[in-house]
């Protein structure tokens, strides 16, 4: 039962701040485990549980309408901030990865040049060995077909017959192996770069695979991402669509609920117009009897526990006392016109005082009702009232004693959990039983 109104209370997003104090003020006061006697620890802490249970927000008295309504409203605007949340996240994903999808198309485009470049520097290359080999061997074919440099003329140069003839050999020779040997090493030279270039386009060819396979993960990524921030701008849409008509359908319950209220006001007025009329009566009566007498003899009450009225359940707490109240959704103050207490659905319930059921009605805020006319007392016409009730015991008309069961407790009515509603009425007025019990 506890645990139903508290998560009523959450989903109507009624502030518990207060619980906060009173529990710090209530452990604040308890003595620790090692100093005071165990029975007086054991009475602190259920008065602090009866506290905290009474300083709740009741929804008890609330339809369970409106509280459907502001639950889901509640829910919606949750999911909502979630599904925007999610959305902008989502955005934020999408952008990065269409600038990661530029960068990789960039880089790509960037080594595909490079490898253009590279095979057209290995093309060159290969082009400019061959021709180099070519005009080597021509070079050297021509030099020797030529007689620039023979044999014969290399042995005349070792074995001259002039001195002239000496150096003009040897000019030769030294011309022609220079000649050949610029040409080795040019040769040589273009090998390795050819080596080189070979080996860069290997590489570009392997970084344009590497960023072809990156443009492909990052447009597959991006298009995913795309893919889902469609479908979380459509859950939103969608939410916010619900929002629009869990509003329709709050306002709707709210002014259900404005109209139950004015009800509930109206069949408490009624009652108490009714009983007004009793107490009014009783008090023509009575004046009469002073009048008619002397003296009086004072009218005998039972005391019980400092109060007139006894406990009409057993082993209970307050779950919401009387008085006036913010309603925790219309946000306007309204009376609660008795004391809540705790007790499970079956529960029995007991008279309060000697009396006679006059009435057991169903009603759409109370429940099932029962109203017992308790007499003249301490000079005031007494009533109680036992509301949202599972089933009646006594019949109307009967006369019951103080503690004799009358009905069982229940749920029914306006009342979101099993519970007791107990109202004193004083001359046919509501009165906080706390008063009288």
């Amino acid at each position: 039962m506890v645990l139903v109104r508290v998560k009523a209370v959450a989903r109507v997003s009624v502030t518990l701040v207060l619980l906060a104090s009173v529990v710090a003020a209530g452990f604040a006061g308890v003595p620790a485990s090692g100093s005071g006697d165990g029975h007086g620890l054991h009475s602190r802490r259920n008065a602090l549980d009866n506290r905290i249970a009474s300083q709740k927000s009741d929804v008890d008295d609330i339809s369970r309408q409106l509280l459907r309504a502001q639950a889901r409203l509640d829910d919606s605007v949750a999911l909502l901030v979630t599904a925007r949340s999610r959305l902008v996240a989502l955005r934020s994903q999408v952008r990065a990865a269409q600038r990661a999808d530029r960068r990789a198309s960039a880089r790509l485009a960037d080594a595909v040049l490079r490898l253009q470049s590279a095979r057209s520097d290995l093309a060159r290359g290969r082009t400019e060995l061959a021709t180099v080999r070519e005009q080597l061997t021509a070079y050297a074919v021509s030099s020797y077909s030529s007689g620039s440099l023979t044999i014969s003329g290399l042995g005349m140069s070792l074995n001259p017959a002039t001195a002239r003839q000496v150096v003009n050999g040897l000019q030769d020779a030294d011309s022609v192996m220079n000649k050949q040997a610029v040409g080795l090493q040019r040769l040589q030279a273009m090998q390795v770069l050819l080596t080189l270039t070979t080996q860069r386009v290997r590489a570009t060819k392997d970084d344009v695979a590497q960023r072809r396979l990156d443009a492909a993960r990052n447009l597959s990524a991006k298009r995913s991402l795309e893919a889902t921030a469609r479908s979380a701008k459509a859950d939103v849409q969608h939410r916010v669509a619900v929002l629009r008509s869990d509003h329709r359908k709050l306002a709707s319950a709210k002014t259900a609920e404005i109209r139950r209220l004015n009800a509930l006001t109206a069949e408490r007025r009624r009652v108490e117009q009714r009983l007004r009329q009793v107490a009014e009566r009783r008090a023509r009566q009575h004046h009469k009897r002073l009048a008619a007498t002397t003296s009086t003899t004072p009218v005998a009450v039972t005391q019980n526990d400092g109060g007139y009225l006894s406990y009409p359940v057993k082993n209970t707490y307050i779950t919401s006392p009387y008085g006036m109240r913010m309603h925790p959704i219309l946000h306007i103050w309204k009376l609660h016109d008795g004391t809540d207490f705790h007790a499970d659905c079956g529960t029995p319930v007991y008279a309060a005082a000697d009396g006679t059921v006059t009435d057991e009605y169903y009603n759409t805020g109370y429940g099932n009702r029962v109203l017992m006319d308790n007499g003249y007392v301490h000079g005031v016409s007494l009533a109680t009232s036992y509301n949202h009730l599972t089933s009646f015991v006594a019949s109307v008309g009967a006369h019951v004693r103080r503690g004799q069961l009358i009905a069982y407790s229940g749920t029914t009515g306006y009342s979101t959990g099993c519970h007791l509603h107990f109202m004193v009425y004083v001359n046919g007025a509501t009165v906080d039983p706390m008063t009288w019990l």
